[in-house]
């Protein structure tokens, strides 16, 4: 219902637009006709020819924006804003602080404790006096009525204020296990926090270089595009001097379309990783980037025996590990402490008094406390015996977590090996493809060559340099793996 008037307004505003010359023309020429015939009619548009399909109206939708020119952010700046930023490495450093301040109340077990009170006592006498006599209320007729009267004794409060000075001779080595077992969790956080760094780290990286690779890839498309409209411009030339034929044209049009359509996709696959680069390193989706760090070609390390070892020493996941067989350990002498005496002194001041107000005399107590576990059912036996298996947990997952490393360096170092490879054809593969457009243009100039030979090296040429652009990506990218694995990029 809307559409319609809407192509009235636009047919009756063209009607009105084609018949004003007409109108002027015919006030300005005389009333007799011309002698001459009158031209025909314009004929009716044709349909278009059967097998084709006519052109669809494009609705209007905004074109693909284009990336770069916002704020300049270097590498560096984006792995240090992400670890300042990401709620993961924020979870883990709390997770850290917290570790810590068990360590702290498990040192507490060492050192004396001391504490004073005070008590107040209110005892009721143990006889009570008994109160005799009569009553004369003359105005109410009562005269040498007698009563009986029961008043309770009383005694006066006491006050009973001291101090109290604790501390454990020996206890099992219980203390010492507690504060082994802090230490290690504290040791397994800390692990922890750098593997979620060196995860948020790669991550970011990753990222990074898949936005510079998406802005290799427009400005690969742009040339590709560039080169096409240079093609359709000379052989349009040729095409009006009569030296090629309309065909070729045609095919220089439609290699040129399709360069279009390869840019407008690789502008889009730039704008989407531009705004995952953004969520990654905690910048608004619709922020404006420009990655100032472009790819390098570092030199690989050049033996992988070396880089296990130097993961195996390095890795935090490693060291996690080794954090819980070290709280296992100590878990199980624990867990044995349950059968061993705790001996404990204790004493201090005390002073009993009836009155605050009056000074009283100050006594010392002290006491010497043994206690031994003979009989508790089989529950220290029990302890024991589950802690020794969390030990043999402990050891296997470690060994397991070793092996897991191993692997991640070694594939790692195998993307590597694959990438530089791929480089170097890609690479060589650019040179030649530059090397056949160039010949392709010089037979098609001369006239010994075809149109088709000319089209061909274009798309030849865009696919190596995009492919140039993409083997870049994976050799930098499988660098940061490879730094990853080996545990080289976050030091806590």
């Amino acid at each position: 219902m809307l559409i319609r008037p809407a192509r009235s307004v636009a047919f009756i505003a063209l009607a009105a637009v084609g018949l004003f010359p007409l109108t002027a023309a015919a006030q300005t020429q005389p009333t007799t006709p011309p002698a001459q015939p009158q031209p025909a009619p314009p004929a009716a548009p044709s349909s278009p020819p059967r097998g084709t399909t006519a052109p669809m109206q494009i609705p209007p939708v905004p074109a693909v924006p284009s990336v770069g020119g916002g704020t300049a952010l270097p590498l560096v700046d984006a792995v240090r804003r992400a670890l300042e930023q990401n709620l993961g490495v924020r979870q883990a450093a709390l997770a850290v602080a917290i570790a810590r301040s068990q360590v702290t109340q498990a040192q507490a077990g060492l050192y004396p404790t001391v504490g004073v009170g005070a008590s107040n006592t209110q005892q009721t006498a143990p006889g009570n006096s008994v109160l005799n006599g009569t009553i004369n209320i003359p105005s109410a007729g009562v005269t040498g009525a007698p009563f009986t009267a029961v008043l309770p004794g009383s005694t006066p409060p006491q006050w009973n204020v001291h101090g109290v000075i604790s501390y454990n001779l020996y206890t099992g080595n219980a203390v010492q296990d507690q504060i082994a077992i802090a230490k290690a969790n504290l040791q397994g956080q800390q692990s922890a926090f750098t593997a979620t760094a060196e995860q948020t780290v790669l991550a970011v990286r990753q990222a990074y270089y898949n936005y510079v690779q998406s802005e290799g890839q427009v400005a690969a498309a742009q040339r590709a595009v560039d080169a096409s409209q240079e093609n359709v411009r000379v052989t349009q030339a040729q095409v009006t001097v009569g030296t090629s034929p309309q065909f070729n044209l045609l095919q220089a049009q439609v290699q040129l379309a399709q360069a279009q359509r390869t840019l407008t996709q690789t502008k889009a696959a730039a704008v989407l990783a531009e705004q995952q680069l953004a969520a990654v390193v905690n910048l608004p989706i619709s922020s404006a980037i420009s990655a100032t760090t472009p790819f390098g070609l570092p030199t690989p390390p050049g033996d992988v025996e070396a880089l296990v070892k130097q993961a195996l020493g390095a890795r935090p996941e490693i060291a996690q590990g080794q954090a819980a067989i070290q709280a296992a350990q100590a878990a199980a002498d624990l867990a044995a402490a349950g059968l061993r005496p705790v001996i404990s002194v204790s004493g201090g001041p005390q002073i009993v008094t009836n009155s605050l107000s009056t000074s009283s005399t100050v006594t010392w107590a002290g006491t010497i406390q043994l206690t031994l576990a003979i009989f508790d059912g089989g529950l220290t036996r029990g302890k024991v015996e589950q802690a020794r298996q969390q030990l043999a947990l402990a050891k296997v997952q470690l060994e397991q977590t070793q092996q897991t490393v191993e692997e991640q360096v070694r594939a790692a170092y195998l993307n590597l090996q694959q990438a530089a490879e791929q480089l170097a054809s890609a690479q060589a593969g650019l040179v030649a493809a530059q090397e056949a457009l160039r010949i392709a243009n010089v037979r098609f100039s001369a006239g010994v060559g075809t149109q088709l030979e000319v089209v061909t090296a274009i798309q030849n040429l865009a696919a190596a340099d995009a492919a140039v652009v993409q083997a870049r990506f994976q050799y930098n990218l499988a660098l940061a793996q490879i730094d990853q694995a080996v545990g080289n990029q976050i030091s806590l």
